[in-house]
């Protein structure tokens, strides 16, 4: 009788619930009478929007916004006042509009949010190029319908092949207001049947259309496939990829250097690139498929590092007239060429492929055999906007803490000026100092392939323009003002106006050669102008370096254009309008070329503060340093970071991990460029400079300062409990999160003498100072000026003001008369390790401490759908809920083996037949599944489980 009975509801439950599902889909379909027709997602040159109230395009009949047409099948109009229509991050509510029978309607999704006054609806959105849901939706919210699309390329639309119908196509004669019925779909790109990649054995690779009338086209040299071109083959049959061991090198033989060049050491490593291309027999073609394939045994194994192919017309690299590789002295927008780039994994993986334009970057190392790339992504190469992938693994914003994935410039950088000799100088520069208040340039070593050559280590590097600084601040890039100070001191404008060199000229350079920077007014001015924190961090960065291409040339500065131009101190960082600069072209320093082993001894400090020969260079630092709190603030950061971040076994381990990444690279790099004499001892020159150099910098310090009192340093010792608290010295945080702090329990730096030191103590949340041992000072934040050496420890105790305690109630949904129905209900504190449990009142109390960002609080009970609880602020005692309203909970999410899935399914009543009509005295009787408590598991605990079936946490208010 059990079997049947639970047979019996198992089969109701499927039936209804399976009838439900499919007579609301019946009559969704039978009644839907509108529909998303067609879509644009970029429109370039298809219609303009008609808006001739646009302040820059009204003139010209208005803008060329992204569209979306909708079409009413039914044979009566449809008002749409009310409708909803959303994409992925926003909605818009149609104030009006009203489609004939039959007939069509444009949405303009221009993001401008109104009504026109000849009645032309734009929403509050644009449609993403990279494709997303639309959804059109009923006054109530009845969903009417929804299209998700992909990537679309310019002028190309997405709609349904017949008006209303089911199957959507890709348009390349998009048709705005008008029937789709005849419209013309794009030619579909060949079809390759191998990935791009890495091989250990060759394979035959098949190209294949899904489009009648269709014939393909390929080259192998990186050429485009165009039909009649001697370079571009008819596909006939399968073509065999495999290693290309033994054949000539080519591309490498041109001798690419202005100043020296030599040829390849044997034969370089090489792969097969293959672009296809579909044409229609009307003439229209299809977009070009690029695909890199390297073939070798230990192919998996061979690269240790990422791999990046490069596909484009031989000409635009190698040409005497056109080719930007031999012709070093040209740049600029004239001088960009287009090409395709893959980027793959060391173990092969494919992270993105990419059509995008190339130039040349850099200065002076352009002259070498070995050129610096500048990828750009841009519509005009890809239907995708930016190289998208987590090229930087860790780089993130600095103000919403969100990684950094999308990018608009890459650089494929040959070390500069560094090239013949270490290959990351001026990566392990950037690296070390990112996370101070300094801008830097993210770096991941590749190795690079042109037209399938082996072409080398390339540094993948950041570009510093208005992207970058958008991108890391989370700001609009039109707002960027980036400015560079020339060799010969002028300015130059690389993003904004020449009124931002004015303005930078004048807030600065001019207040400060007419004004007494030692008065505390005109220094609290200077402040508001630029940040002087990063100033700061930025000369102290260059001169441990011993810069010695600085700062004479590569300076460089930028800021946020606020509204009103003015300083903003409570906006996010970066967001305040100051000026700030930034860290780039390091190659110099470190004991890099030009000064070698004499920059371990170099005295910057010197040079950046009385170099005559450029006073325009050293101006702005040294009239800074004539105000004592800059100098003294300076002074200390120097301490600061050579205590911690320029410590020299952390530079060293960073050195080594550096030199690892690329060392297997190395030599076949140096066979194809023959460039670098000896890897080996310039690494260790780098090991020795980080050993030495901070010894040299205390003895400039004290030279440039001692008639300021500056003679000497003093050793300081700060102890404490860090569970309870820590100590902020200066500018560090002595804690384990912070950059060159290893024991911050008990913690020991050098710190210059004559120069004020500031200490505080700062405890965690739920406690409090308490007191200093090794002084008879109270108070948590000492100023000290020590002669001698110092130990403190700072001593932290409980709160007990800050204890809150939450209370409440909780109550299962369900009927019973068992005394303890409401007991054993845990609620706990996420991440805090802190719960209670519910007595028969159904009643709870805990406490917590303060919190100004508050807690997570989590109800449950076994075999009940937990849920959760926020409260943003915790500043006192709290009710989370009361007896007259208690929060409910629903019996019937059912673990299985110890766990519950987060909902009440079909699954849990599975569980709950498996112990139907058991007791106590069954062997299957569980008494968790007896929800109310009447010692038998029957009907009554099913139906409490159906009343909420189908639902999860989410369904609780």
């Amino acid at each position: 009788m059990r079997k049947i009975i639970c047979f019996l509801l198992f089969a109701a439950l499927v039936t209804n619930f399976g009838l439900s599902v499919a007579q609301t889909r019946a009559a969704s379909l039978e009644d839907q009478r509108l529909f998303i027709n067609e879509l644009m997602a970029s429109n370039k040159n298809t219609i303009r929007d008609g808006d001739i109230g646009d302040p820059k395009h009204g003139t010209l009949g208005g803008a060329y916004s992204d569209w979306i047409e909708l079409y009413n099948a039914s044979s009566e109009s449809v008002d749409l006042t009310g409708y909803s229509i959303s994409d992925d991050g926003a909605t818009w509510v149609f104030p009006k509009g009203n489609i004939p029978p039959k007939g069509y309607l444009i949405i303009w999704a221009s993001d401008k949010d109104k009504v026109t006054s000849d009645g032309q609806l734009h929403t509050n959105f644009k449609l993403s190029t990279d494709g997303e849901i639309i959804v059109l939706k009923t006054p109530d919210g009845e969903v009417v319908d929804s299209v998700s699309y992909g990537r679309l390329a310019d002028d190309e639309s997405y709609g349904r092949s017949t008006d209303g119908g089911k199957e959507f196509l890709i348009f390349s004669q998009p048709t705005p207001n008008e029937s789709n019925d005849n419209s013309q779909t794009i030619v579909l790109e060949p079809v390759f049947s191998h990935k791009a990649g890495f091989y250990t054995d060759e394979f035959e690779l098949e190209l294949s259309s899904s489009q009648e009338d269709t014939k393909i086209y390929y080259t192998l040299d990186g050429s485009d496939p165009k039909p009649g071109d001697t370079r571009t083959f008819e596909y006939s049959g399968k073509i065999k990829i495999k290693s290309r061991a033994g054949e000539p090198n080519v591309l490498s033989m041109i001798n690419t250097g202005d100043y020296y060049w030599d040829p390849p050491l044997g034969e370089v490593f090489k792969g097969t690139t293959v672009k296809a291309v579909a044409v229609r027999s009307d003439g229209k073609v299809s977009r070009i498929v690029t695909c890199s394939y390297f073939v070798d045994p230990d192919m998996m194994t061979r690269y240790s590092l990422p791999v990046i192919s490069i596909v484009t017309d031989e000409e635009n690299l190698f040409d005497k007239n056109t080719g930007i590789y031999l012709n070093s002295n040209k740049s600029g927008a004239d001088w960009e060429r287009p090409a395709h780039i893959e980027f793959f994994e060391e173990d092969g993986t494919l992270g993105f492929s990419h059509y995008c334009g190339i130039r040349l970057h850099g200065g002076g190392s352009k002259g070498f055999g070995q050129k610096s790339l500048r990828l750009y992504a841009d519509r005009g190469y890809d239907y995708k906007e930016k190289f998208s992938y987590n090229i930087f693994p860790g780089l993130k914003d600095k103000v919403t803490g969100k990684s950094i994935t999308d990018f608009k410039r890459l650089i494929l950088r040959n070390s500069g000026n560094d090239w013949s000799h270490s290959m990351f100088r001026d990566g392990l520069m950037h690296r070390f100092v990112s996370h101070l208040k300094l801008d830097t340039q993210a770096y991941r070593p590749s190795v690079v392939f042109i037209n399938g050559e082996y072409w080398g280590v390339h540094n993948i590097r950041e570009r510093y323009d208005n992207i970058y600084f958008a991108s890391h601040y989370n700001l609009d890039k039109k707002k960027v003002a980036l400015l560079e100070v020339t060799y010969y001191g002028s300015l130059v404008v690389n993003e904004g106006t020449e009124e931002d060199a004015k303005a930078y000229t004048n807030e600065i350079v001019n207040f400060l050669k007419s004004n007494d920077i030692t008065q505390k007014d005109n220094y609290e001015y200077i402040k508001t102008k630029m940040d002087v924190d990063n100033f700061i961090d930025y000369q102290v960065a260059n001169i441990f370096f011993a810069n010695g291409d600085w700062p004479q040339n590569n300076v460089s500065m930028w800021k946020y254009k606020t509204e009103d131009g003015l300083y903003h101190p409570e906006a996010p960082y970066g967001q305040d309008g100051r000026w700030r600069w930034i860290i780039k072209d390091t190659d110099f320093g470190f004991a890099g070329p030009i000064m070698g082993a004499d920059g371990i001894t170099h005295d910057t400090l010197n040079h950046a503060t009385e170099n005559t020969k450029y006073e325009w260079a050293v101006f702005l630092f040294k009239k800074l340093l004539e105000n004592s709190e800059f100098r003294n603030a300076f002074i200390n950061r120097m301490a600061d970071y050579l205590n911690t971040c320029f410590e020299p076994q952390l530079i060293i381990d960073t050195i080594d991990e550096m030199k690892d990444a690329i060392a297997s690279s190395i030599p076949e790099h140096n066979a194809r460029w023959q460039a670098i004499s000896d890897w080996d001892g310039e690494v260790e020159l780098m090991r020795t400079f980080a050993k030495e150099r901070p010894g040299y910098v205390v003895d400039h310090i004290i030279n440039k300062f001692s008639s300021f009192g500056v003679t000497d340093t003093y050793s300081i010792k700060l102890e404490t409990d860090t569970s309870k608290g820590f100590i902020r010295i200066n500018s560090i945080d002595l804690r384990a999160s912070t950059r060159g702090v290893n024991i911050p329990e008990s913690w020991t730096g050098n710190y210059f003498k004559g120069v004020p030191l500031t200490i505080k103590a700062i405890p965690e949340d739920g406690y409090v100072f308490d007191r200093w041992e090794g002084t008879a000072e109270t108070s948590d934040t000492l100023v000290l000026m020590p002669t001698e050496d110092v130990n403190l420890k700072a001593v932290f105790k409980k709160d007990s003001s800050t204890e809150c305690k939450i209370t409440g109630y909780v109550e299962p949904d369900l009927i019973s008369t068992a005394a303890d129905i409401k007991s054993n209900f845990k609620i706990e504190v996420l991440d805090l390790n802190v719960s209670a449990l519910t007595d028969e009142d159904g009643y709870f109390e805990l406490s917590v401490p303060q919190s100004n960002t508050g807690y997570d609080f989590k109800v449950s009970k076994t075999n009940y759908l937990s849920r959760e609880i926020r409260k943003d602020i915790v500043l006192g005692d709290m009710a989370l809920s009361s007896k007259e309203s208690p929060l409910i909970l629903w019996a019937g999410d059912i673990e299985i083996d110890g766990h519950s899935n987060g909902a009440i399914n079909m699954s849990d009543i599975v569980e709950m037949i498996k112990v139907f009509d058991t007791t106590p005295i069954d062997a299957e009787y569980n008494a968790d599944m007896d929800f109310n408590k009447d010692n038998a598991i029957n009907l009554k605990d099913i139906l409490i489980v159906i009343k909420h079936f189908n639902t999860t946490s989410n369904n609780y208010k």
